[in-house]
Formats: structure tokens, C-alpha cells, sequence
């Protein structure tokens, strides 16, 4: 997901970019403009509009493993009872 940051001391914006970029950009900003002192009002936000991370959009398969498993001893049990 993008994210850009943002001095409103300065009224700049960085491209979009990953999280990392941008606070690598944040960094780069305040020590040429600001002589590495924090400016008020900066921020790092995500693009408006972008889409969430796609790495988070899908089921882990850890979790699908998992609750298959779950769901195999349970049925282990339940025959087990006789039910």
C-alpha cells in the first residue's frame, strides 16, 4: 500500500512509496531542511484511494492448516463417543 510523507512546514510531499520509503524520505527531508531536527505538522500516510496491502487480503495457510486439524480431532473425538 503506498504511503507518502508529508512536512506541511515546507509544504512538500514525497512520491508515493512503500512505508519504508517514505520514512527513509522523512529522514533524507529533515536532515537537508531542517538540520535533522523533527518539523511540526509532518506526517507518513497512506494514499488516499490506494488498495490495502495485498499480502493481507488472503487467509494465512498456517491458519487454513490449522483449523483443519481442529476440525479432524474433533471429528476423531466425536466418533470416538459414538456420535
Amino acid at each position: 500500500m503506498p504511503h507518502v510523507y508529508r512536512c506541511r512546514q515546507c509544504r512538500a510531499t514525497s512520491p508515493p512509496s512503500t512505508r519504508k520509503d517514505a520514512e527513509a524520505s522523512r529522514r533524507e527531508h529533515r536532515v537537508i531542511e531542517h538540520g535533522g531536527l523533527a518539523p511540526d505538522g509532518e506526517e507518513i500516510v497512506r494514499v488516499p484511494g490506494s488498495t490495502p496491502d495485498p499480502d493481507h487480503r488472503y487467509v494465512s495457510t498456517a491458519a487454513v492448516v490449522g483449523g483443519l486439524a481442529l476440525l479432524a480431532i474433533a471429528s476423531a473425538i466425536a466418533r470416538s463417543l459414538g456420535r
